[in-house]
């Protein structure tokens, strides 16, 4: 697109703190996160605030919407995960996932579970509707710092802290909850993941600098990017599957 028809949208002091996460609704809205304990709900096109939600005790560490912009959930350094109405800027479910069990969470293709990483190393997997922890997928006791679904809703993928030899990689099938793939490569810890639209490639960048691109179907790693010069802490890839973008 050409710069002359990009613009841009700022809003000063959205947050009284750091804002630590934001994700797109499908329904022209921003969510963010922020370290003031709440998330805020914006209108894309006019910049203004649609509403404040409150009720983390701490400060919200991740947000994500589901897929048609109905819901938002966020986790906190409270241990909670609040899911979000966003139609009607109220809270739908609270969830006490324990001490940092919930680092951070992304909700499945279908809307119906949200996925968490954890201290532990495991990927909880929660009900929307009831709240209820419905799967647990065991890690290697590894804190799982970033998650991801992928598009088809087979997989879900995370990537941990490094440990005295390396970070991983985790796989886990959906429909039987085992470990399908560990990947092992990055020297330091992995912040972020992405799946490719056709969930046959997942890319992760890590404290190592790097980027790694695997295939998810074989259970390879394909290729290792670098030129960062410091920390990558978040990989996009393009629709097409083509592209990969960092920062």
């Amino acid at each position: 697109m050409p710069a002359q028809f990009v613009t841009s949208l700022t809003k000063d002091n959205a947050h009284e703190d750091g804002i630590w996460s934001v994700a797109w609704s499908s329904k022209n809205a921003l969510v963010t996160g922020s370290l003031d304990n709440t998330v805020k709900v914006w209108d894309t096109e006019s910049g203004e605030l649609k509403g404040s939600l409150t009720g983390h005790q701490l400060g919200v560490n991740s947000v994500d919407t589901n897929a048609d912009g109905t819901w938002a959930v966020s986790t906190s350094l409270d241990s909670q995960i609040r899911i979000w109405d966003l139609e009607q800027l109220k809270q739908h479910k609270i969830i006490d996932a324990g001490a940092v069990q919930a680092w951070t969470a992304k909700f499945s293709p279908d809307s119906k579970h949200i996925a968490t990483g954890s201290s532990s190393g495991n990927v909880n997997q929660y009900s929307v509707e009831t709240g209820e922890k419905v799967q647990s997928f065991e890690g290697r006791g590894k804190f799982s710092m970033c998650v991801a679904y992928s598009p088809n809703g087979e997989y879900i993928a995370c990537g941990t802290e490094a440990s005295s030899d390396s970070a991983t990689v985790l796989l886990f099938d959906v429909a039987t909850g085992k470990l399908r793939s560990t990947f092992k490569g990055h020297a330091m810890t992995v912040r972020s993941i992405a799946f490719s639209d056709d969930s046959k490639k997942l890319v992760t960048g890590s404290d190592d600098k790097r980027i790694m691109i695997h295939d998810a179907v074989h259970g390879d790693t394909i290729r290792t990017l670098s030129g960062h010069s410091a920390w990558v802490l978040s990989v996009a890839v393009s629709n097409d599957g083509i592209h990969v973008a960092s920062g």
